[in-house]
This record gives C-alpha cells, sequence and structure tokens, in this order.
C-alpha cells in the first residue's frame, strides 16, 4: 500500500475514536483502532500529535464539506413559509457547528501543547493545519452564503436589510446557538426563526391616558368637561 493511502487508511479507521476519546486517547488506543502496531504509526505520522491533528482536520472536512452543506440547503422546500424555511437552517447549522466545534476542540487543544521553539518540524505540521483549516473555513462561507441565498430567494422581496445582511444574521444566530451564555437552554429554531423574520416587538398598540386626578388640579382651575345626554325632561 502507498504511504499515502495507509495514512488516509489509518485516518478513516481512528476517526470515531478521536471523536469519542479527544486528545486523551493513546497511542495503544490509536494503533488498535487501526489494527496496525504502534511502529506504523509513528512510522506513517511522526508522533500521536500528528496523527490526531490528521484527524481532526479529517474530521472538519467531512462535518463541513460545502457540498453537502448546498445539498442540505437546497432540499428545503422554497414554498414552505420562510419562518419554516429558516427553522430547517438553523436546525442545520446547529448540527454541523456541533461537529465543527468537536473537532475544532481536539485542534485547540493541540495547539495549546504546541512544542518547544526549537522544535521546528512539529511547528511547521502545525503551521499547515492552520492552513487547511482556513481554506476548508472559507470553502464552507461560499457555500452557506450560496445556499442560504437560495433559501432566501423567494422573500427577496420582502427584506428590510441586504441579503447579505439578512446572511450574516442568520449565521450569528445559528452560531449562537451552540453555547448557551450561563448555561440557558438554546433557543429553539422556531422560535429564532420567528424572531428573525417577525422581529421582537409587534405592531404598538395606543396607550390609554389615565384621567387627571382632581388633587392635581390647580385650585380655581376649571372642571374637565363632561358628557351631558338630554333626555325627554331635560338635559342632565
Amino acid at each position: 500500500m502507498a504511504p499515502e493511502d495507509r495514512k488516509a487508511a489509518i485516518i478513516d479507521s481512528v476517526l470515531p475514536l478521536v471523536a469519542d476519546r479527544g486528545n486523551d486517547v493513546t497511542s495503544r488506543e490509536l494503533a488498535q483502532a487501526a489494527g496496525v502496531a504502534e511502529g506504523t504509526l509513528f512510522r506513517a505520522f511522526g508522533d500521536k500529535t500528528a496523527l490526531v491533528g490528521a484527524v481532526a482536520v479529517e474530521g472538519l472536512h467531512r462535518a463541513a464539506r460545502p457540498e453537502e452543506t448546498l445539498a442540505e440547503l437546497a432540499a428545503i422546500d422554497p414554498g414552505l413559509p420562510l419562518e419554516r424555511r429558516l427553522e430547517l437552517v438553523i436546525e442545520t447549522g446547529r448540527d454541523r457547528w456541533a461537529e465543527v466545534m468537536r473537532w475544532m476542540s481536539v485542534l485547540r487543544h493541540l495547539h495549546g501543547t504546541m512544542p518547544p521553539p526549537d522544535d521546528g518540524e512539529a511547528r511547521r505540521k502545525m503551521g499547515e493545519f492552520r492552513k487547511v483549516l482556513m481554506a476548508q473555513r472559507a470553502s464552507q462561507r461560499e457555500a452557506t452564503v450560496e445556499g442560504i441565498t437560495a433559501v432566501l430567494a423567494p422573500d427577496l422581496h420582502r427584506l428590510r436589510v441586504p441579503v447579505e445582511v439578512a446572511i450574516s444574521l442568520i449565521e450569528s444566530a445559528t452560531a449562537g446557538t451552540h453555547s448557551p451564555i450561563d448555561n440557558h437552554p438554546a433557543v429553539p429554531a422556531d422560535v429564532l426563526a420567528d424572531a428573525l423574520v417577525n422581529g421582537l416587538a409587534g405592531p404598538e398598540e395606543p396607550r390609554s391616558v389615565p384621567p387627571e386626578p382632581e388633587s392635581a388640579r390647580p385650585p380655581g382651575s376649571a372642571e374637565p368637561p363632561t358628557t351631558r345626554t338630554r333626555s325627554p325632561e331635560g338635559i342632565h
């Protein structure tokens, strides 16, 4: 088996394990999951950090494939009400964000345990991981913009903001639901969608003015006019 094919096979075999165990996974566990000796892992990747990093990058690829994002958004029925379409967009985004954040957490941990500056090879590999990640995020962003634009297309005439602003609001709402503040439960997708479409406030109702209390009128001021009715016996 060619070296690159062997690397790909190992990554595919250990990906579920790393998804479950994260950075706590051991070299022995990785070797067992891949069905190879630990020495084979080290010859293919150099060390555990390099392998876990490669797995995390692949996990990010699988969690945020642009073509899958487009397919999921394109599958949303354009005949549905706008609120329902946005609810589906938010639910789809939440699922993908959960996976992305799982692998981002692995990569952040690797960055925190980065070797000393004199380990140039390890730092070079981490730099490569970072470049791949940035390219992945750019592709995913393009796919997201294209997909949400298509979802909004039947109602573009209703938007009160430019479409790019609407997309940013939808993305912000979706991403923000992944990490609720102070452990509050996430806002349901249908509630978020309704707030995005209809706003937070309804039409303002006219306020009733309470009658002025008698004690508040200056001495000697005229009493407020009263409504008089006419009856057959006279005015009352």
